[in-house]
């Protein structure tokens, strides 16, 4: 795995790429004032480290011109912040992963690699968090939202989405439907796909984000 890691504390910097490099993972650095763009062209990373609260350029900036510039490469960003606002800022922008920098050195490593297999990767600590802002009314933290945003998705591909954003697993959805795992899998794909999402936490963000008129959740 090639990891570019962007942080402007220069011996928390230092320390990481020791520990990144130990486990057998090439690594380049670089700071809030580099361009990261150009750090990413040149040394072309399997996934972006990248610390959010950066003097010269703020993290979340970065990662919107990483997400513009090379939409397929993963980006984590690793903070300090368990603000729920950051999280959700980061996730909505396409972060596909918050970590915090008092992690475990054995989970950061772990998570990175979860991370370069396609999954999304959230600190523990934030998953409470997390959890209790997808529970949240339809549009609480968008109210200006288009009138029907889901108007793409079938009647099934709807009562798919009411329950990703509940954070049931394939197996859970296709025993309340009543249909296969297989089934499942292909009915998120095309939510993801119709709604220009790359994740389930990305799309129940977006679920509640943009209003979901939910018929089942909370009401269990």
């Amino acid at each position: 795995m090639r990891v570019l890691l962007i942080d402007d504390h220069r011996l928390f910097r230092s320390a990481l790429q020791e520990l990144l490099e130990s486990q057998g993972i090439s690594t380049a650095t670089g700071s809030g004032r580099d361009d990261i763009v150009a750090l990413t062209a040149e040394f072309q990373p399997d996934l972006v480290l990248l610390d959010l609260r950066m003097p010269g350029q703020d993290g979340l900036t970065v990662l919107q011109q990483l997400r513009a510039n090379n939409p397929q490469l993963p980006v984590v960003m690793l903070t300090g912040s368990e603000e729920e606002r950051d999280l959700f800022d980061c996730l909505r922008a396409g972060a596909q992963g918050y970590l915090l920098k008092d992690s475990d050195p054995d989970y950061l490593v772990s998570a990175l690699h979860e991370v370069t297999q396609g999954r999304i990767a959230i600190a523990p600590q934030l998953t409470d968090t997390l959890a209790r802002a997808l529970g949240q009314p339809p549009g609480a933290h968008d109210p200006q939202r288009p009138p029907d945003p889901f108007a793409v998705l079938t009647p099934r591909e709807r009562d798919i989405l009411e329950h990703l954003a509940t954070g049931e697993s394939n197996k859970v959805i296709a025993r309340q439907l009543g249909i296969s795992d297989g089934t499942v899998k292909l009915h998120v794909k095309s939510v993801l796909r119709k709604l220009g999402v790359r994740s389930r936490v990305e799309a129940a963000i977006k679920a509640v984000d943009l209003g979901l008129p939910r018929r089942r959740l909370g009401s269990d």
